[in-house]
């Protein structure tokens, strides 16, 4: 991972335990790992809106519903809140400052489940479903890759393994593509009260797509900003 950060990353020995926690017998095996957890919080990252932990933690302790709450003891819950908090607010910021970097934990060791990550950013994506239905339509080729790990038996197969190359290329561009979203988001809320000066350009609908697609505007990205309101 990147070392810009001012966010400290967890350990492998943190990854470890928060794995061991979230595997604990009390809760019943509905609480996602590690892998799942990061699939989640990654989609939660790249989404324009900022999302509290309030809308995705439900998800950690009830990987299918996202109606259950911890069922371990405080200490635990809290050390586990802790670990997962500070491993999102890191890849908000590895996101923001050097998304070209970014690799799946799956990357790091076997143990990683690949369908698992994909499955838990599945599941962040309906976080926020306006922009990533709208994402859906006009960049459907982004979620591709994820959709299909998500439901993979196997992973030798050519199609999976194409899927597997795509998903960082498919992370760096929808991050991309929601840059001049987040800066507007994060600078109309830093300054809150005030008149927001727009500092980046509005795209002209036959203009080039910001993200960089090279495709119009109308025809890319136009219908996510406009969910984006």
């Amino acid at each position: 991972m990147s070392s810009i950060s001012t966010t400290s990353p967890l350990s492998d020995d943190e990854y470890a335990e928060l794995d061991l926690l979230l595997a604990k017998p009390a809760l019943a095996q509905r609480a996602m790992d590690v892998s799942m957890l990061e699939g989640l919080i990654t989609a939660a990252a790249l989404s324009p809106n900022q999302l509290a932990s309030s809308l995705w933690l439900p998800w950690v302790w009830d990987r299918a519903a996202g109606a259950e709450a911890s069922t371990l003891d405080a200490a635990d819950t809290a050390r586990a809140e802790a670990l997962a908090r500070r491993h999102f607010d890191y890849m908000v910021e590895w996101l923001a400052k050097d998304p070209n970097s970014f690799e799946p934990i799956y990357e790091c060791g076997r143990e990683w489940s690949v369908p698992g990550w994909c499955t838990g950013f599945m599941r962040g994506t309906a976080l926020d479903k306006p922009q990533w239905a709208a994402l859906a339509v006009s960049h459907p080729e982004y979620l591709a890759p994820f959709k299909h790990l998500a439901c993979a038996t196997e992973l030798d197969d050519e199609a999976a393994e194409e899927a597997m190359e795509a998903v960082i290329p498919s992370v760096i561009a929808i991050n991309e593509a929601w840059a001049r979203q987040r800066h507007l988001k994060s600078q109309a809320h830093s300054q809150a009260g005030s008149t927001v000066l727009r500092e980046v350009p509005k795209t002209g609908r036959n203009d080039p797509c910001h993200c960089g697609s090279g495709k119009k505007y109308k025809k890319c990205c136009a219908g996510a900003d406009s969910a984006a309101g």
